[in-house]
Parts: C-alpha cells; structure tokens; sequence
C-alpha cells in the first residue's frame, strides 16, 4: 500500500486593494442566467473583497453571485420587468416603491425572503460605502431622490428552531454525529462525546504537552464514517508553525492506519456475531457482508485526502486565508466532501512575534499596521464563529502560554502566572477552552518506559461541567490511560 500524502501548500489570496477594481461590460456566472443589462460600463469588484460578514458571503457565493456587479443585475433585472409593466398599467393600483418588489427577484435567486435580500443590499452598500465606493442601489436606480435603504432587520430565532435545526432534516449540513471523538474516552466523556460541531473550541497548554498531537488526531478522526459515530467529512489545517510537514503528516498516516485497523477489526468482530446467533459460527466471511459494513473509500489514502493543509508564514497570509476560507469550504460542499473541521495551529504564533515587532515599531514612528491588536483578533474569533455555525463544523483553534505579571494583592503581588496568550477579548470569544498538561506516569515509571499522561482540564464550556480527563499518547495516536480507566473528573 502507497502512502499518498496529499500536497497541501496554499497560495494565498489577498483581498483585492481598491485600486484594483476593474470596468466591465457583462458578467459571466456558473449558476444563473440572469438577463444581462444594456452594455453601460459598471464598477464591479470581487464581493470577497469587501467586509461582509461570512454568513451574508456564504449565502451570496452558494447562489453564484461573486462580484457587486452580479448583485446590481438582479436588482436591475426586477426594475426593468417593474418598467415594463407600468407602460401597460396606469391605474397606480402598484407600489412602484415597494421595498419588498424591489428585491424580489433578488430574493428568488438566493432562495430567501424578500426581506432578507433587502438586508444583504443593504449590507453590500455599506460596505462599499466604507471603502469609498458608489452602492449597488445608486447604480440600479435612475434617481438618486429616493429614501435610504432601510436598516438590517432583526428576527429572532426560537430557541425550538435552533434546536431543530440541528437535525439533517431541517439543515442540509448537518450531520447525524455531533462531535469529532478523540479516541479518549475519559477525554470524550469530559467533552460530551468529543470536540463539538458548530463551535470554536480552544486547546491551551505549554509546549510538548500534546496540543499537535491531539489535532493530528482529530483530522484523522474526522474522516470516520457515520455508520461508526463519526463525522465522514474532511479537516482544513492552517499550519502556522510548520508542524503538519513530512514529519506531521507521517505521524497522520500512522494514525490512519491504526483507524481503518480498529474500524475493519469491529467490523469482522460483528460479522462474527451475527453468524454466531444464526448459528454460522463456522461459516467463512463474505466479502459483500464485509463490505456493507466497511466503505470502500475508507482507506489510510482517503483519510490523508481528506486532510487540506495551509502553510501561511507570516500574519497577513494567515489573516488573509482565514478570511477566504468560505470560497474553499463552498468548493468542497460543490464536490461532496464537506469540511467537518478546521484546525488553527497555531492562533497565536504570528500575532505575538507581529505585536511585539510592531512595538519597536510603534516605538520609532508611533505607527503599527499589525493585525494583532486586540479587536483584529477578536474579529477573527467572531468570523471562526460564524463558520463554524454556517457550516456545521468544529473550529480548534491551539493557543499558547505566555507570563502575566500576576496583581493578586492575596499573594503579595509581584509575581508571575502562566495564561493563555491573545487576551480576555479573546476568552471571552471561544465556547470551550482546554487547558492540557503532562506528568510522569507512577506505573510506567516503575517499568523504565517513563510514559507521560496528558491531563486535560476544562476550563470554560456552556453545556459541560469543568472537570479533567487523562490520556497517553502511543504510536497509534490518542488513547485512553490503560490502567487506571478513569472516568472524568467534575467540579
């Protein structure tokens, strides 16, 4: 068996400067036929180069808008079958100006009400308002004496809808398994069955405590199919470190290995059972009883296909893949392998060396153009959020320790402490925050072995107690500790 190890170096792309822009006469879309305007040049720039939330993004990519320009040509499609009709009718008994006539058209291509395609307008226009630019509105209308666009408009949603929508029923990304196991089960009890969908979970701890090796096998774990619990999608890896290389990515391969042995091992082990209730105990396997049991895709190749990592070196290209990250996932869902984890290792590496650049910068000519500041971090961890409940994956995002000057008067003051980096913005940001940390195991030490066991320790969670779990780390990945068999531990 080759071991195909999926080259997965990105190029990455930056928002497109304002200087950039280009004049068009048409566009050319992949999903729809729109009718096309009269050939008046229009400004038209790339929708991912403006400051759209990624949920307004995501919708707008998904029906195959990609440029302002796409936009203006569904609003002016709706004007111009508007101007069409008024010739015929001139009893007024038409609102020529209703909002909801306007974005009707617009609506129908998205696949949403008209009410929200009022939103998105309105969101686009003053995004581009922000850099400078003249609005679709302006560009779709004849006149410029009509009121502004009105306001976003807020719906709630019930607290039963959000429930609901977690099923596959009621949302297409959704998946039957809602965690990524670890294959701990003292760790995927503390967790509530693993690392959580939908969610930014961060894993904290000091070096050589594990944090790597626990996302090596959460990649792989990913790929698990569903009939066995697992998730059956793919894993994105910002590697900011250039720890998933040659080196990670073997120790991927010996992860999957071990996990298309554990799966194929149950899998005879059911077969087994099952003949030995029929009373077949003796009767030899078939390889379409095999078969049904265990996808044939599911091989350690697979796996590593399914594992797309990005090098970034520096904190532009990290900020900037982050940012482009939903174009990619769009990508994947149009392919039907959609991406069920995504993985950041790690967040904090190239904002630490760039703020502490910054500030012998800042110190010479009182400038910085570091996105480490505090609220460019918390944007981040606002975008990861809103991926992750967009499109129904885990977000890990792997953070360090860094010494804060510890001001607890309790303790006399002046001393230090181990936090974790990025600041309380970005505490408060993440849903869960684990801390792990190792020690010397008092059995294995006896032997020679000397084996470590990580203990993790949840610190923050909306819908887990606190509570810590141990685990080793072996050959073939993640395990629980064999001797004890603890079971977590809760506060």
């Amino acid at each position: 068996m080759s071991r195909h190890l999926q080259d997965a170096n990105a190029t990455v792309t930056n928002p497109l400067p304002i200087d950039s822009l280009t004049t068009k006469q048409s566009n050319k879309r992949p999903r729809h036929n729109r009718p096309q305007p009269p050939s008046t040049p229009e400004i038209s720039i790339p929708l991912l180069s403006l400051p759209l939330r990624p949920s307004t993004l995501t919708a707008l990519l998904r029906s195959g808008f990609t440029t302002t320009g796409d936009v203006a040509q569904s609003l002016r499609a709706r004007m111009n079958s508007e101007k069409n009709e008024s010739e015929r009718i001139s009893d007024g008994s038409q609102n020529q100006n209703d909002d909801s006539l306007k974005h009707d058209h617009f609506a129908m291509e998205i696949g949403c009400s008209s009410s929200q395609a009022a939103d998105y307008t309105c969101e686009i226009d003053s995004a581009l308002k922000t850099v400078g630019l003249p609005t679709i509105s302006l560009t779709t209308e004849e006149t410029h004496d009509d009121p502004p666009s009105p306001p976003f408009s807020l719906f709630p949603a019930t607290a039963a809808y959000l429930l609901s929508s977690k099923n596959t029923q009621n949302n297409p990304h959704a998946t039957v398994a809602r965690q990524i196991v670890s294959f701990s089960r003292p760790l995927d009890a503390l967790l509530g069955g693993g690392i959580a969908l939908s969610e930014l979970t961060e894993i904290v701890g000091p070096p050589g405590s594990g944090k790597t090796q626990l996302a090596f096998q959460l990649c792989v774990d990913a790929r698990l199919p569903s009939s066995y619990g697992g998730v059956e999608g793919c894993s994105v890896v910002i590697d900011s470190e250039g720890s998933w290389g040659a080196s990670g990515v073997e120790r991927c391969w010996d992860m999957a290995v071990a996990l298309v042995d554990h799966v194929r091992s149950s899998a005879r082990r059911k077969l087994e059972m099952k003949n030995a209730r029929e009373g077949k105990a003796d009767a030899a396997l078939g390889p379409e009883e095999y078969a049904s049991l265990v996808p044939e895709w599911f091989t350690p190749e697979s796996i590593l296909e399914g594992i797309h990592i990005f090098r970034v070196h520096d904190e532009a290209s990290q900020t900037c893949t982050l940012y482009d990250l939903p174009r990619f996932l769009i990508e994947q869902e149009d392919k039907g392998l959609p991406v069920k984890l995504i993985v950041v290792d790690s967040m904090a590496f190239h904002y630490r060396m760039a703020a502490s650049s910054s500030h012998s910068i800042r110190s010479i000519n009182g400038k910085s153009g570091s996105f480490s500041t505090s609220p460019n971090v918390t944007r981040l961890a606002t975008l990861l959020i809103e991926i992750a409940s967009e499109f129904d994956l885990a977000v890990v995002a792997i953070n360090h320790l860094t010494t804060k000057i510890d001001k607890d008067t309790k303790n006399g003051g002046g001393g230090t402490k181990l936090v974790p980096a990025l600041g309380e913005s970005w505490a408060h940001a993440v849903i869960s925050r684990i801390m792990i940390d190792h020690r010397l195991h008092p059995e294995s030490s006896a032997d020679g072995t000397g084996r470590d066991v990580r203990i993790c320790t949840l610190i923050k969670s909306p819908h887990k107690p606190q509570g810590t779990a141990e685990f080793i780390i072996t050959d073939k990945g993640i395990r629980g500790v064999p001797s004890q068999n603890k079971q977590p531990v809760h506060h």
